[in-house]
Order: C-alpha cells, then sequence, then structure tokens
C-alpha cells in the first residue's frame, strides 16, 4: 500500500511538471516578442538581429515541444519528465540569452545588463545539469563510478552557480563598462569548468552504457552538435548559436522519443490483439468443441428438438468468442452473464445431473471484460466439480463482485503449478484485462476436498456512468 501511494504521488509530480514548463516557456516566448516589438531591431547590428531572432525561434520550437507532452497524458513518466525539464532549461537560457542581447551596448540598463548575464551563466550551469540528468537516465547508467558521476555533477552544480551569480557584485567572468558592453574576462574559462567535466562524464557513459548501440549512437550526436558549434564559434563573442545548436539536439532527441513511442504503440496493438486471439482460442478448447459436438450428436438421437436447440445455443456461443475480437471495451454484465449461460447449457449437456448451477444475481447494473467471467466458471466445471465422482454444484454470486465457487476437489493454491500439459493462459488474460480494463482484480481461495471460491472485485469508481 505504502509503495502504491509513493507510486501514486510521483505520478501527480509528473503530471503537474509538464503544464507547468509549459506555461514557463509560453510566457518566455511572449515576452520575448513583446521585448522585440518594444526595442524594435531594425536598428541591431546583423549579428544581434540573429542572435535575438535565433532566441525567438528557438523558444517557440521549445513551447511547441512542451505543449506537445502536455497533450500526452499518457505518456507521461520519469523519463518524459526529465527530458521536459531539459527543454524548459533550454528555455531559460535562451530568453535569458536573448534579454543579454537586447540590453547589451545601453548604458543606463548597465546594471539590468550584469544581472541577466549572471542568470544567463547560472541557467546555462542548470542546462548542463538536465542534459548530465537525462544521459543518466536514457543511458541506464549504474556502477559505482556512474553512481559517483551523478552525485559529483549535483555538487559542482552548485559551487558554479554561486560563482555565476557572484558576478552581480564582482567582475569575475565578465564585465559590463559605463557604456553598457559586455565583456569576457580572462576568469571566463573557468566558467567552462562544469561543461567540460559533464562532457568527459557523457562520453564515458555512452561507452560503459549497456543499452543498445544504435541508441548511444543518437545520444551521442545529441551531444556532439553543441559542442562542435561551440568548438567552430570558438568561443567568440558576437555570434550566439550554441543554445540554438543544443535546441537542435533537443529536437533529435525528441524525435527518437516519437519513434520509440510509435514502435512501442505498435508493439501494444500487436500485443493486444495477440492476447484477445488468446482469449478466445482458450475459451474454444477443442475438447470442448469435440465434447459439445460428440453431446449434440446423440441428442439428434434421443432427442431431436434439444439437439436443435443446443445446435443454435453452441453456434451463439462461438459467434460470440469470435465477435470478441473486435471488442476492445468492457461489455455489460448482462451480456457476459448471457454467453456465460450458453456455455454452461452446453457443459450441462455432457455432465447432466452431476453438474448443478445455482444463480445468486443481486444487481448487473456494471461493466467488465468480455470473456472474463467463462474462464474461472470453465475451471470451477472441468477442475472442481468435473473432477469429482458425484459431482457438485458451481454458484455463481455477484453484487459489485462477481463470485464464482464450486464444491469439487478444491487445490491448494500455496503449491507449485504442475505441468499438465495445458495451457494456463486463460485466467492470466482474464486477471489483466480486468486491471487494465475496469481495475478490477481477482481473489482465489481453495480448500482440498471442500471446493474453491474466485472473486472478481470491480471498483465502483471504474464503472461507465
Amino acid at each position: 500500500m505504502d509503495n502504491t501511494f509513493i507510486q501514486q504521488k510521483k505520478n501527480r509530480l509528473i503530471a503537474g511538471v509538464v503544464p507547468i514548463c509549459f506555461i514557463i516557456s509560453l510566457l518566455f516566448t511572449s515576452s520575448l516578442i513583446i521585448l522585440f516589438d518594444t526595442w524594435g531591431i531594425d536598428d541591431l547590428p546583423f549579428n544581434m538581429a540573429f542572435n535575438l531572432g535565433g532566441d525567438l525561434v528557438s523558444l517557440g520550437v521549445c513551447t511547441v515541444l512542451l505543449y506537445s507532452f502536455l497533450q500526452d497524458k499518457e505518456g507521461q513518466s520519469h523519463y518524459t519528465r526529465t527530458f521536459v525539464l531539459l527543454v524548459t532549461a533550454n528555455a531559460f537560457v535562451l530568453f535569458s540569452d536573448a534579454c543579454c542581447w537586447l540590453v547589451d551596448g545601453t548604458p543606463e540598463l548597465r546594471l539590468i545588463n550584469i544581472f541577466v548575464n549572471a542568470v544567463n551563466f547560472s541557467n546555462a550551469a542548470l542546462l548542463i545539469f538536465f542534459l548530465w540528468r537525462y544521459l543518466f537516465t536514457t543511458l541506464k547508467l549504474s556502477g559505482k563510478f556512474m553512481m559517483t558521476a551523478n552525485k559529483l555533477m549535483f555538487i559542482l552544480l552548485i559551487p558554479d552557480i554561486i560563482s555565476c551569480m557572484a558576478n552581480l557584485f564582482y567582475p569575475l567572468y565578465f564585465a559590463v563598462d559605463d557604456q553598457g558592453v559586455y565583456s569576457r574576462l580572462s576568469l571566463f574559462p573557468i566558467s567552462q569548468i562544469y561543461p567540460a567535466i559533464c562532457f568527459l562524464f557523457s562520453v564515458t557513459a555512452l561507452i560503459v552504457s549497456k543499452v543498445p548501440i544504435k541508441e548511444r549512437a543518437v545520444i551521442a550526436m545529441f551531444i556532439l552538435i553543441p559542442v562542435v558549434n561551440q568548438w567552430v564559434t570558438g568561443y567568440e563573442y558576437g555570434f550566439s548559436t550554441q543554445y540554438p545548436a543544443m535546441l537542435i539536439s533537443v529536437v533529435l532527441v525528441y524525435a527518437v522519443i516519437v519513434a520509440r513511442r510509435e514502435k512501442a504503440l505498435i508493439a501494444t496493438e500487436k500485443e493486444l490483439y495477440e492476447a484477445k486471439v488468446t482469449v478466445m482460442t482458450s475459451q474454444i478448447q477443442p475438447h470442448f468443441v469435440y465434447n459439445a459436438l460428440t453431446s449434440i450428436a446423440m441428442m439428434c438421437t434421443i432427442d431431436p428438438k434439444t439437439a436443435q436447440e443446443a445446435t443454435i445455443t453452441f453456434a451463439k456461443y462461438l459467434r460470440t468468442n469470435v465477435d470478441s475480437l473486435k471488442q476492445t471495451t468492457p461489455v455489460p454484465f448482462e451480456q457476459e452473464l448471457e454467453h456465460l449461460k450458453k456455455y454452461l447449457y452446453i457443459e450441462k449437456l455432457r455432465f447432466a445431473d452431476k453438474l448443478n448451477i445455482e444463480y445468486d444475481i443481486q444487481t448487473t447494473d456494471f461493466v467488465l471484460p468480455q470473456l472474463s467471467i467463462q474462464p474461472i466458471v470453465e475451471n470451477a466445471v472441468k477442475h472442481g466439480v468435473g473432477m469429482k465422482k458425484k459431482g457438485g454444484t458451481v454458484t455463481i454470486d455477484e453484487a459489485y463482485k462477481v463470485i464464482i465457487s464450486d464444491d469439487g476437489v478444491g487445490f491448494d493454491t500455496t503449491a507449485a503449478r504442475k505441468d499438465d500439459g495445458r495451457s494456463h493462459v486463460g485466467m492470466e488474460n482474464t486477471r489483466t484485462r480486468l486491471k487494465e480494463m475496469c481495475g478490477g482484480e481477482i481473489l482465489t481461495e481453495s480448500t482440498v476436498g471442500e471446493g474453491t471460491v474466485v472473486t472478481i472485485t470491480l471498483p465502483k469508481e471504474e464503472q461507465k456512468a
């Protein structure tokens, strides 16, 4: 219960991160557009106009990416949250970078220039940190060295941000003169130590990671694009392309995420179809068909009218099983009960007085997955009552719980499953579909020599109005 509560809190946290990040990025983009309109860029030098335009376009892309994640509520996971935080950190850097360009060269905004540059340096450190966190999560890193590297990246982040913010009080990495013009100082390379450490750890992580080589190749491109861009520009202050370059890497990763989700969706659909086929075939076992046809054949001579009725019932039973392949949503209990009665009618032909059926139905106003009751009743008939020489009774009792009980031979629920040559996928599929479609669960209680009780519990809040 504690683990479930913790997981629920984590899920709520993940769900809350995406809208917050989207709103922040949207505000940044809107604010930058307003700033553009206020300042105007017609009189700006080409390099500054280019940098501002790149920042604005990149911010717009960040906002679109975050909006897409906001719409995909089903796909929000720890992996997604890490990527979302990376995109948001990129948005912070882009916005602060644009602000730096807008105020540069304006004497009356000198103090603001110092502030936004200090913030920009700090945002860059956060971006590097979230880049590492994304790599750490994606590459599924483990081992003492990688765990130490992960802790070190967090520990080093704190003094790095402190040193960046120290520029508010003392020119350490940069200076802004009386004319409001920004310039880098001789200690600027120190600010690049943290990114360099991240790069070294990232290269090591790519080498030791056990994820497929194709995924590592894509991640390597993700790292190299901004690094190569930084090397080509030679840290020359004038054209700011490292953050748009980082965004190109982020878009590349987003494409990988979309491709991975598409692949997972196809795999899920395939598994769902295969599960449906398995469910259907598990309900139409060859021995059941043979027994049903044999019983009907015997009735043709003894009781032709009953044989005719049995043939029609058996045909309807088979049709429902085939139609279940198209059913993707829960069905009313009444519909499931009607199908169950057809199955028990056919089994009654075979077992005659050895099989007694009792119904205690108090309500039918709920839904459940199609063909979810029959596997349990079938087990009660075949392995409970059917194994008892004198026969027995199968009781179906329901009240937001479906209880299938028999007074058959029972079994030891703690004993290891025997390899009896039979497929046991029917019950497992039923258990899975009940959980996924209705939030239901199955509880089995059995006593050797006395019988078995199987209880299906269906939460009321999962029921459709």
